[in-house]
């Protein structure tokens, strides 16, 4: 058959099932010419210019060089065009400056739902339908950023058999500033568009790359990278009962940014990572598409979502779907732990854009136990900066609870609770964003109460850490994206592009500058361990290499802690980095690489004057990154390195004098991939 027919037969197949479909949910205009039909304005009232020359006749997608209205009959409404039938020409359009309203006539409210046709631009407030019912205004929808329009049915039975009248508004004069519109009918049931069901986005497969290994010279070997293409924020990291989720903000299709997914990885002890088929994946739904940006997991303890099937607890995943334009807080659920997952009323809002900031995001959700409720922390704010927290029983309906207004608050939220030096009996709330400002104080599960702070912690490539839900044995250990630097895929030969950060424990502790975050690496670190090097007690003459006696090292956890002495510098050549300590300012600095993919040295910790006479110092290096703690974990960065120009010898070295070395341990480790 031929395409063209066989085209127009499926379309007019189409609208008979649509008239069929409408005679099924009792159609019914809302008034006379509540449908254009009789080529007029009547029964409405117009003002400004946007709806001069209007209804518009017929559709002209190929004049005007944009998709098909898809309009019902004859005559619908579309701002953007300038042809009535009479005047002007077909295609012809008069662009998005034109403002104005067009109401309707008083009509009664006599069915369940008003349903009718809408498209063009997706502005709330600035183009879109109201419905005004005595003094209340009810905005019912806006466009979708598509001349295409779809059907739509609003709710209105709560207005039953009162007066109300229609506004058509056009409010936007930039882009997409135009509303179109048709056929407002009254029915008994909604009338459901296929183009508005909820749709996985086409092209973006699930599978997590099976033939790619982790082989490659510059692959990091114990920290987590995706076998293939891009990665950046850890999302949803949960412990199930039995393995660890390691969820991360993923690109199927490239190792940029884009095309926003939820990678999925696996581990029974945080370390020794599997990757899974891609989770959470971009879709549409009311005809707006959009990705999956970052957001956390919880298991359902309590079943308060009535989901839990057996033994497992449902692992609830809490996301924002980032459409236009504006984003939402979104939810999915799995009851096979992980394998599989279900989008919450189609991946609709559980919780809806605040206002304040297109680009809300990236909720946290824990269980509060003190006052028996969940709780998300969302960042809605810019400038000044707003926390905002909601409570919820049920993990659905999600009730305000109060504003953190904080300047330095900015996206990926994380609230942890910790013991001060470990008393149980004096635990403390800290909240965190992405750049790792933090406070430390008090939440009594609706407000947080501030009693130090903000403090700054770590910094380089470290950004947008979270903490594992659920973790078995309290303890709360962080994974950070390691943003920034070049373009792995392009400069090593890997591919694959960025890295997350080695797994660190956080505790709170005094000092003398009153209680400050410390994190370590994990003590399960120790299980990669293959052989280990110890020194302690030696004088360091300048040009002296300490680690002379060494075959060459690869992948490390060092530790060392030494006196500067009468040493101007001490020189670490270690594996793919060169680390220098200058005594004169008690800084370090290393050989790192800039976004371009230029060795560049960079300073590494600002603050390391001896304490006691003494710096402390901890090294995990890996393929092409660094992680350095200062003072047990006092200070931290994680940063990329520049493998390609580094020292080929390794050494520690002084320079100008003889520095005591107290301690030295180097630990080889084996890779997390064998």
């Amino acid at each position: 058959m031929n395409s063209v027919i066989f085209k127009r037969l499926i379309f007019v197949i189409s609208l008979q099932m649509l008239t069929w479909t409408s005679s099924l949910v009792g159609e019914e205009l809302l008034f006379p010419n509540s449908d254009f039909e009789s080529g007029t304005l009547q029964g409405w009232t117009a003002q400004g210019d946007a709806f001069t020359n209007q209804p518009t006749e017929g559709d002209n997608p190929q004049a005007r060089n944009r998709e098909s209205s898809l309009h019902q009959g004859k005559y619908w409404i579309g701002t953007y065009e300038r042809f009535d039938g009479k005047s002007g020409a077909a295609g012809q359009i008069r662009g998005d400056a034109a403002t104005g309203t067009l109401t309707s006539q008083e009509f009664t409210i006599a069915r369940p739902y008003i349903t009718f046709k809408i498209g063009a631009g997706n502005l709330p407030g600035e183009t879109g339908v109201n419905l005004i019912v005595g003094d209340q205004t009810i905005e019912l929808a806006t466009g979708i950023d598509s001349e295409s329009m779809i059907t739509i049915s609003k709710d209105v039975s709560e207005f039953i058999g009162k007066p109300a009248r229609l506004v058509v508004f056009d409010r936007a004069t930039g882009g997409w500033g135009h509303i179109n519109v048709d056929n407002f009918t009254a029915t008994d049931n909604p009338v459901v568009d296929e183009r508005s069901k909820f749709a996985l986005t086409p092209g973006i497969s699930p599978e997590a790359y099976p033939d790619t290994g982790y082989d490659q010279l510059r692959r990091p070997q114990f920290h987590f990278s995706s076998r293939r293409n891009w990665l950046n924020d850890p999302n949803g990291m949960v412990y199930d009962g039995g393995k660890y989720h390691l969820f991360f903000q993923h690109n199927p299709h490239g190792t940029s940014w884009g095309n926003m997914t939820w990678g999925h990885a696996t581990a029974p002890d945080m370390l020794h990572w599997t990757q899974h088929d891609h989770s959470l994946l971009p879709y549409s739904v009311d005809a707006q598409a959009g990705t999956i940006f970052s957001g956390t997991i919880v298991t359902d303890d309590n079943n308060s979502l009535g989901k839990q099937v057996g033994d497992p607890k449902t692992l609830v995943a809490f996301f924002t779907f980032a459409t236009k334009p504006k984003f939402y807080q979104a939810m999915a659920y799995s009851t096979d732990l992980g394998e599989s997952w279900t989008y919450w009323n189609e991946g609709r809002a559980v919780v809806p854009n605040q206002g304040f900031d297109n680009g809300e995001r990236d909720p946290k959700v824990f269980w509060h136990a003190a006052s028996q409720q969940w709780v998300m922390a969302l960042w809605v704010q810019r400038d000044p900066g707003r926390i905002r927290f909601f409570t919820s029983d049920n993990l659905t309906d999600w009730k305000f609870a109060s504003d953190l207004m904080r300047d330095w608050a900015f996206e990926c939220m994380d609230v942890v609770f910790l013991p001060v030096d470990g008393d149980e009996n004096n635990m403390k709330c800290v909240i965190y964003d992405a750049s790792f400002d933090y406070e430390i104080g008090s939440f009594d599960g609706e407000q947080f109460t501030t009693e130090s702070g903000p403090f700054q912690a770590g910094g380089g490539n470290f950004y947008a850490a979270q903490t594992f839900y659920n973790q078995p044995q309290g303890r709360a250990i962080q994974i950070g994206w390691m943003r920034g630097g070049p373009n792995a895929a392009d400069l090593y030969d890997v591919p694959f592009n960025q890295q997350m950060s080695f797994p660190c424990e956080l505790s709170l502790r005094d000092t003398d500058q009153g209680m400050r975050l410390f994190y370590q690496p994990i003590e399960e670190i120790q299980t990669l361990v293959e052989s280990t090097h110890d020194k302690s007690d030696v004088d360091l003459p300048a040009g002296e290499n300490l680690i002379a006696d060494l075959a060459p090292l690869d992948l490390i956890d060092m530790t060392v802690e030494f006196d500067p002495g009468t040493a101007t510098s001490l020189v670490f050549d270690l594996p793919g980095v060169q680390v220098t300590y200058d005594s004169a300012t008690g800084t370090s600095t290393y050989t790192g690489v800039d976004n371009e993919g230029n060795s560049q040295i960079h300073t590494l910790l600002p603050d390391l004057k001896p304490r006691d006479g003494r710096v402390r110092l901890r090294f995990l290096v890996d393929r092409i990154s660094l992680e350095a703690y200062a003072f047990d974990g006092e200070d931290f960065r994680a940063v990329y390195t520049s493998p390609n120009t580094a020292p080929k010898t390794n050494s520690i070295h002084a320079v100008g004098g003889t520095a005591r070395i107290h301690v030295l341990k180097i630990n080889r480790l084996n890779s997390i991939w064998k």
